[in-house]
């Protein structure tokens, strides 16, 4: 009996044993950062085979209780996971080194973020380091080439916003750019921000990541992360540059001599056709020589940015504070810009498990605008001062030359300036409820207000470049956007399961107002002067404008982890817009996008290629809702008297009408997106090589698209429906190399993309539609049909140059009918277009139209490279793209005696045998018209930037109570190779349908810059 009381003490006793290691303890502690000792808040505090744990404050603090045998797990997005017994210890500070693979990146999606490696849509992000070196206006312009899928067409202009295209065209009327969303407020453009301003710029390209905006998504979207405080340690840095810009590419033009060669030339060519008398012009006459680009172009023009940001926090707070001023001359003289720009943000721990905060960005910027004064430096003669003497312009009116304006005269009395006020803010409250809970409420406001005067002064240059009638013009817009969204997040893991759920609900108001008025006889005192109040009251003119749209949208989005194999990610968007009628208001628009991480497999276990392999797929639909406003709405004209007389000499009636002056579809639909993707991605090589290759089929449907009336429906023109369908197609691929050799680091970056566009449908009935009219003749130079891109270009096809009468003659065709032979061309004289007779029936006329290509390009190129050694920084970006065409327009707009480029003078024909690629210098009449030799090769290759910096050793500038100081130089777009004859190759157009057709662009510079970052 005592044995067995002694045993049941003995198994009594070892079964005490886990229940007195299960004794639980608090443990509390800090974690930091082991790079620089900066606390970590945020850090996810686990029990290790639990789902119990916390995270740390604002102060990187934790408290837990936990069992005194238990493991704790420390992860932080990009952070080496690190694990921790606890050993019954109550204290642990902890330090989590950076983590080494880029699978850890939080990635800003709509409405929250995520791990890269949990991705299921193709998301690419562009960080602060690759915008901020770049002399740019517009954050958006330096993006070019840093993205595959990505088009960024850039202008010259100061202060103007590219024209950005993701995965191709896909529609016709509506607009094409992508949607920005800015610290979550939606907006149309970032003009406003400095490159400085800007944390990351993320980009959602396909259908599965951007449908969660699905009322704006159709173009894409991109999502822009301004820069905020992550440390509650007062932080101060500075940014800073100065430079010039220069034309690059400097487009030559005939001079002097070579321009009388070929006036002569012209006419004697038309006297010779019209059997008239020739007398050719003496070039004695005009001894002198001018390039009028010289005269209207700066030789250097200045620009200069400086940013300086205060961040810090509290105890519960982090606030961020900043200020930066830009200032850009423009090629032209005196055009100019200038922005000032003051940013803040705060957030705010007011309670255990309520967080608020706001951010707010002010802008105000200033214009000098200049007339466009390319097309008549291109046209004026080159054989003429531009001034008389020092107070009086030449009037370039005498002579056998014709009457011209006089560029240099035309920039002078220009006097237009333009400013405005930007703001955008955003305030919102996000409460914990529960465990895995949050309630998140926003409301944001994009507001603009943009101020022009115009004013016209009393000059007589010539007898066709005069105004006496003093005109001042005042026009004033006002927009104000705004956004409320409230969204509910439940957040868990278990075991093996992360499971992520958010639904949500977002109202939306877009107002827009404007005032214009304008009167004579303003005389101009100065700017005091300058009021419509001083003007005649006679001559006043005035207009006003509005528009109103609102939404109303629901959403919400499912993301699912399994064991880190199997991703899923759903979404489900409710929109509807005032846009469309009340009965086609609101739709529904899905994605679904699924991926497999096939390195976690157990069959992958034993390779030792690839260290992470993904292969994922998407699907979704999105919406286009930026359409021409009230395109379903009936309007009509007040105007028009109906007259009825009663009897012989009775009364007469006469009542006011109205006349309808549109049309409108029965009906109106969503324009649509749908498209499937399909992806690998993954690391090799010891994580050095990344890599991504994407597929995807991205196709509008119920593509809005002009609808041709008959003359019988009561007015004229076309009315816009759900005609069309537009395919783009194409392929992505990124890759990246990061490695180092000892003090030596260095990265490679390169991007490539194929996109084919394609008008796949139009409805039975819809013609293709017309565009790019070009202003002298008229013509149609594009064409939208199926089969072809959107806006090709459609013209006659030149078989080469007429070299003598004997060859215009035999160019005939043979009624099959009467035998008799017919001259296809009889009106050609020597040295004119050939034109091929594409129908065969004797005649050349619209029906000889061919397509003679496209604006769009098949393939977008980007490369990077990166060296660092010791303190000193290098590094290049490139830039190509092909497959394009330019419609080089500028060469046809001729009414008289216009000037020539030098290449035509160079390569025109001149007589029999000169060449069968040029025609001679009568460009008039048929050889006007849109053509094949019309059409360039657009495609170019671009050193986008050079940088080279120094960073000053830490030990030396600490001393000075300085973190870091770091010196650079940059040029930015260098070189440009190009064939074609103009000033650039990159047209910005954001028409669908006149995209590539140069009528006298704003050049390209190249910026030369030294700055400075310093961090205190």
């Amino acid at each position: 009996m005592k044995k067995i009381k002694l045993l049941f003490i003995l198994i009594l006793a070892l079964g005490m044993i886990p229940a007195a290691m299960a004794q639980q303890v608090r443990v509390s502690g800090q974690v930091k950062n082991a790079t620089n000792g900066e606390t970590l808040p945020g850090v996810t505090v686990v029990v290790k085979g639990t789902t119990s744990g916390t995270s740390t404050d604002i102060d990187g603090r934790f408290s837990i209780e936990v069992p005194s045998s238990a493991i704790l797990v420390f992860s932080f997005v990009g952070m080496e996971t690190q694990e921790v017994p606890v050993q019954g210890r109550t204290t642990l500070n902890v330090s989590l080194s950076t983590s080494a693979s880029m699978l850890d990146e939080v990635v800003v999606v709509g409405y929250g973020s995520a791990k890269r490696m949990d991705l299921t849509g193709s998301i690419t992000t562009v960080k602060a380091k690759d915008l901020a070196y770049q002399a740019v206006a517009n954050p958006a312009q330096a993006l070019q080439g840093k993205v595959a899928g990505v088009q960024v067409t850039n202008s010259g202009s100061p202060g103007s916003s590219p024209v950005i295209r993701i995965r191709g065209l896909g529609t016709v009327s509506s607009s094409s750019s992508p949607l920005y969303v800015v610290d979550g407020i939606l907006t149309n453009d970032i003009s406003y921000l400095g490159t400085n301003d800007i944390e990351n710029i993320t980009f959602l390209k396909d259908a599965s990541s951007s449908a969660i905006y699905g009322v704006r998504a159709a173009n894409g979207v991109i999502i822009v992360t301004t820069k905020r405080s992550q440390s509650r340690e007062a932080r101060i840095s500075y940014s800073g540059y100065t430079g010039f810009q220069k034309v690059v590419n400097k487009f030559e033009l005939a001079k002097g001599r070579q321009y009388i060669d070929l006036v002569n030339e012209k006419n004697q060519l038309l006297a010779e056709a019209s059997g008239s008398s020739f007398t050719p012009i003496d070039p004695a006459e005009y001894p002198d020589e001018i390039d009028w680009y010289d005269e209207v172009l700066r030789e250097k023009a200045l620009t200069q940015s400086h940013d300086i940001s205060v961040m810090g926090g509290s105890a519960k707070s982090l606030y961020t504070f900043g200020a930066s001023w830009f200032m850009q001359e423009g090629l032209v003289k005196g055009h100019d810009y200038d922005r000032i720009n003051i940013r803040s943000s705060l957030e705010s721990e007011v309670m255990k498990n309520l967080k608020v905060g706001y951010s707010a960005n002010l802008s105000t910027y200033k214009f000098k605008d200049v007339p466009g004064v390319f097309y008549n430096s291109y046209v004026a003669p080159p054989v003429f001062t531009a001034k008389l003497n020092d107070s009086t312009f030449n009037p370039m009116g005498s002579g056998s030359l014709g009457n011209f304006s006089n560029p240099a005269a035309q920039l002078y009395y220009f006097n237009s300036r333009s400013n405005g006020i930007r703001f955008l803010g955003s305030a919102f409250a996000e409460l914990k409820i529960l465990e895995h809970f949050k309630l998140k409420t926003s409301y944001g406001m994009d507001y603009g207000s943009n101020r022009n005067r115009s004013y016209t002064p009393y000059y007589v240059v010539s007898e066709t470049q005069v105004d006496t009638n003093r005109t001042l013009s005042r026009s004033m817009n006002y927009s104000t956007d705004g956004f409320w969204d409230n969204t509910l997040t439940y957040e868990n893991t278990f075991g093996k399961h992360k499971v992520t759920a958010m639904a949500g609900i977002s109202a939306q108001e877009f107002r827009n107002l404007g005032l214009s008025g304008s009167r004579s006889g303003v005389e101009n005192y100065g700017d005091q002067s300058l009021y419509l109040g001083f003007g005649d009251q006679t001559t006043s003119n005035s207009g006003d404008f509005g528009s109103k749209i609102t939404a109303l949208s629901y959403f919400g989005r499912a993301t699912y982890n399994y064991m880190d194999k199997y991703l899923f990610t759903g979404t489900l968007r409710y929109d509807g817009s005032s846009v469309f009628p009340s009965d086609e208001r609101f739709d529904l628009f899905p994605s679904v996008g699924l991926g497999w991480v096939m390195t976690n497999e157990d069959f992958m276990q034993n390779q030792s290629i690839f260290d992470f392999l993904k292969l994922r797929a998407s699907w979704g639909v999105t919406g286009n809702n930026r359409i021409p406003a009230n395109i379903y709405t009936l309007t009509i004209a007040k105007g028009g008297e109906l007259s009825t007389a009663f009897g012989q000499g009775g009364n007469v009636v006469i009542a006011e009408g109205a006349n309808i002056t549109s049309a409108v579809p029965p009906t109106l639909r969503w324009e649509k997106v749908k498209e499937f993707d399909i992806a690998f991605e993954g690391l090799a090589v010891d994580n050095k090589l990344s890599f991504e290759l994407d597929y995807y089929h991205r196709l509008t449907v119920d593509g809005i698209f002009p609808t041709t009336l008959s003359a019988t429906a009561g007015t004229s023109g076309s009315y816009l429906q759900n005609n069309g369908d537009f395919l783009n197609q194409g392929i992505e691929l990124t890759l990246g190399w990061a490695d180092n050799a000892g003090d030596f680091n260095y990265s490679f970056n390169t991007n490539f993309t194929y996109n084919k566009n394609e008008v796949k449908e139009l409805l039975e009935g819809t013609l293709g539609l017309f565009g790019g009219n070009l202003p002298v003749g008229g013509f149609f130079s594009t064409y939208t049909i199926v089969g072809e891109p959107i806006g090709s270009y459609y013209g006659r096809n030149v078989v080469g140059i007429f070299q003598n009468d004997d060859e215009i003659n035999n160019y005939t065709w043979t009624n099959p009918e009467t035998n008799e032979e017919v001259l296809i061309q009889p009106n050609a004289k020597p040295g004119d277009f050939k034109y091929e007779d594409v129908d065969n029936n004797g005649l050349i006329d619209a029906k000889d139209r061919v397509f003679l290509g496209s604006a769009l390009p098949t393939y977008l190129f980007g490369f990077n490279a990166t060296l660092e050694y010791k303190g000193v920084d290098f590094s290049v970006d490139i830039y190509a793209q092909g497959g394009n065409k330019i419609y080089n327009a500028k060469r046809a707009q001729r009414l008289g005696n216009e000037n020539y480029d030098l290449d035509f003078y160079e390569n025109r024909w001149t007589g029999e045998g000169s060449t069968n690629e040029y025609p001679s210098a009568d460009l008039t009449a048929d050889n006007m018209l849109p053509n094949s030799w019309y059409i360039e090769p657009g495609g170019f290759v671009r050193i986008r930037n050079i940088q080279v910096g120094y960073t000053i050793p830490e030990k030396v500038v600490t001393k000075l109570g300085i973190r870091s100081v770091r010196f650079y130089v940059n040029t930015s777009n260098p070189f440009t190779f190009f064939k074609y004859n103009g000033f650039s190759p990159e047209i910005a157009s954001s028409s669908p349908t006149s995209q590539g057709i140069d009528l006298n662009v704003y050049p390209m510079s190249a910026t030369y810059n030294f700055g400075v970052n310093v961090n205190f």
